[in-house]
């Protein structure tokens, strides 16, 4: 059901549907737990994490210009936390 995250609206489509309910979900939507209460089955982000590290990339980049600085870099994963990831 991408989009809907009104939890009532959801708690009658998953008593309706006789099949498992999922969402496509993102930023001031209900936490999992609250969706999973109402009996949704799975939560997705779609492409919100891509959209994410896009937008973290813009920050550093318009930091590194205007500023010279790398502020926004502070949080990023090593590159051994990266690999640890992959393995």
């Amino acid at each position: 059901m991408p989009g809907v995250t009104d939890l009532d609206l959801l708690r009658t489509l998953v008593a309706e549907i006789p099949l498992p309910v999922n969402v496509l979900t993102g930023p001031h939507a209900p936490t999992v737990d609250e969706f999973a209460a109402v009996g949704v089955r799975r939560v997705s982000v779609g492409t919100g994490l891509a959209q994410a590290a896009y937008a973290a990339a813009d920050r550093a980049a318009r930091e590194l210009l205007a500023t010279g600085t790398y502020r926004s870099l502070e949080d990023a994963l090593s590159y051994g936390e990266l690999q640890k990831l992959l393995d």
